[in-house]
C-alpha cells in the first residue's frame, strides 16, 4: 500500500498531523529434546499503529492488516479515540531532527545462512551439552531468528526505517546426583553472528551452572559483603534507571525526585546510555521520531540527568532525551544500551578483596519482591558463598532482602568484567559492602 494515502484522507477528515509506524518481522524458530527436533515454526507478521492529532487531543489506533479497508479504520479509530481523551498533555507529532546517526546493523549472512546449518547447528550444541557430565539427564535447546524492519512516517514528510535481525540461543539442562537430587540450569546468547557461538564454551557453561548446585543449601541468616554478578547487578540497574524516568519524577513516585547534579549513589559507579552504539540493540531515532544520542546518566556517584520523552519534555521546560519508546497504549520512557562503567580489577581480584561473603548469581521474584518506589527489596536468590576470597559451598533457599539506593550507595568496588545482558545493559559484577541474607 501507499502510505500518502493516509496522509490524504487524514487531511480530508480534519486529523491536525498523523503519524504511521509499521513494523514487519520474519521469525524463525525451532527446538530440540533430548536431541530431537520438538517444535519448527517460520511466522511473518505485520502491525501498523498510527496516532493522530483531532481537535487538539491525541488518538491512537492498530491494525495487523493492510488493505483498501485499513486507511478508513485506522483513521476511524484516531478520530474515536481522541474524542474520548480525558488527557491534559499537549499532543505531539515530532517533525523531525536536525541530524540522524544512521548505521547498518543488518547481517546479510545471517539471513543467508540456510535453515538446515542452523539447525544442525544447535542440534550439535544440543548433543555436546548432554555429552559433558554423565549426571545430564536431559537437554532443551532453543533458537529463534528474528529480521525487523521498522518504518516510520508523519505528516512533517519524515521517513525513518531501520532494520536488523539476530539470533537467540538458549539451552538448559537437568542434572541428577548419586543421591538422587535434582537440579537445572540454563544459558542465553544473542548473536547477530552465528560464529559467535563457541559451542564448546557454551555447553560448558549451561552444564557448570547446572552441577555446580548439588550440594546447595541455606546459610547462616546474618548480614555479609556481598558480590552480586553481571545478570543480577543488571537485574537490580533496571529497577535503579526506572527512577530515572521524567515521567516518575514527575508523579512524584522516583526517590530520585530533586536529585539532579547531586550524590545518588557510590562514586565507584558511572552510568551511560548508549543508543548508538552499533549492536543488536542499536537505534538511531526513538519511536516518536526523535533522534538518540549517547549519554552520561551518573557520573562518579552524581545524577546527570532525567530521560525524557516529549511529553515530559514539555512539561519541564526542556529538550527530548530521546527516550520516548512505545509501552502500553501510549509512548512511555526506556533507557537502550546502558552500561557501567567497568572497574579496574577481574573478579577474581575483587572476590579477594571481598575475603568473605555471599556471592550471588540468581535473583527471582523481582516484579513482587521489588518495590520500585521505595526501592526496598526482598527476593529470593541463589550463589556461593565466599571463603578466604574464593568462591565455596553453593547456596540455595536464602533471601536477599535491602534498599536498591542503599545498594548502589554501598558499592565498594566495580570489576572490570562486563557482559551484554538479554535487557541490552552491559555490566560487571559490583562489591557491595553489606547485604541482608536470610537463610537458615
Amino acid at each position: 500500500m501507499k502510505y500518502n494515502r493516509f496522509f490524504e484522507k487524514a487531511n480530508e477528515l480534519g486529523i491536525e498531523a498523523l503519524e504511521l509506524s509499521i513494523v514487519k518481522s520474519n521469525k524463525l524458530s525451532f527446538g530440540f529434546f533430548k536431541n530431537e527436533i520438538s517444535s519448527y515454526s517460520i511466522a511473518d507478521s505485520y502491525k501498523l499503529s498510527a496516532r493522530g492529532i483531532y481537535n487538539g487531543k491525541l488518538g491512537y489506533a492498530t491494525s495487523e492488516k493492510i488493505d483498501e479497508s485499513t486507511v478508513d479504520y485506522i483513521l476511524n479509530h484516531i478520530k474515536e479515540n481522541a474524542s474520548l481523551s480525558t488527557s491534559e498533555d499537549k499532543p505531539f507529532i515530532f517533525p523531525g531532527s536536525d541530524r540522524y546517526h544512521k548505521k547498518n546493523v543488518f547481517n546479510k549472512v545471517l539471513e543467508a545462512t540456510p535453515a538446515s546449518e542452523k539447525v544442525a547447528l544447535i542440534k550439535a550444541l544440543d548433543a555436546k551439552i548432554s555429552s559433558l557430565d554423565s549426571r545430564i539427564s536431559d537437554v532443551e535447546t532453543e533458537y529463534e531468528e528474528e529480521t525487523e524492519e521498522y518504518i516510520l512516517l508523519n505528516s512533517f514528510g519524515l521517513k525513518l526505517v531501520s532494520k536488523q535481525n539476530y539470533a537467540v540461543v538458549v539451552a538448559s539442562a537437568v542434572a541428577t546426583d548419586e543421591q538422587g537430587q535434582t537440579k537445572n540450569g540454563f544459558e542465553v546468547k544473542i548473536l547477530t553472528d552465528l560464529s559467535e557461538l563457541d559451542q564448546e564454551a557454551f555447553a560448558k557453561k549451561v552444564v557448570d551452572q547446572t552441577i555446580v548446585q548439588f550440594g546447595s543449601g541455606p546459610c547462616a541468616s546474618s548480614k555479609y559483603k556481598c558480590v552480586f554478578n553481571p545478570k543480577t547487578t543488571s537485574a537490580l540497574l533496571s529497577f535503579f534507571i526506572h527512577s530515572m524516568s521524567s515521567e516518575e519524577v514527575q508523579k512524584k513516585t522516583s526517590l530520585l525526585a530533586g536529585k539532579l547534579n547531586q550524590q545518588v549513589c557510590s562514586k565507584k559507579i558511572t552510568i551511560t546510555e548508549s543508543p548508538l552504539l552499533k549492536n543488536v540493540f542499536f537505534r538511531y531515532f526513538d519511536d516518536e521520531g526523535v533522534a538518540t544520542y549517547n549519554k552520561t546518566l551518573i557520573r562518579n556517584g552524581v545524577l546527570q540527568t532525567y530521560l525524557y520523552n516529549l511529553t515530559t519534555a514539555n512539561k519541564d521546560g526542556v529538550q527530548t532525551t530521546g527516550n520516548g519508546y512505545k509501552g502500553g497504549s501510549g509512548i512511555g520512557i526506556r533507557a537502550i544500551n546502558v552500561a557501567i562503567k567497568p572497574g579496574k580489577v577481574s573478579e577474581e581480584e575483587m572476590l579477594n578483596k571481598v575475603g568473605n561473603g555471599v556471592y550471588i548469581t540468581s535473583l527471582s521474584g523481582l516484579h513482587s519482591g521489588m518495590n520500585a518506589q521505595s526501592g526496598n527489596f526482598s527476593l529470593i536468590a541463589q550463589g556461593f558463598m565466599i571463603r578466604d576470597g574464593k568462591l565455596a559451598e553453593p547456596l540455595s533457599l536464602i533471601t536477599v532482602a535491602g534498599n536498591l539506593f542503599d545498594v548502589f550507595n554501598n558499592v565498594a568496588v566495580v570489576a572490570n568484567n562486563n557482559e551484554l545482558q538479554t535487557n541490552s545493559y552491559s555490566v560487571p559484577s559490583i562489591f557491595v559492602k553489606s547485604i541482608q541474607v536470610s537463610g537458615k
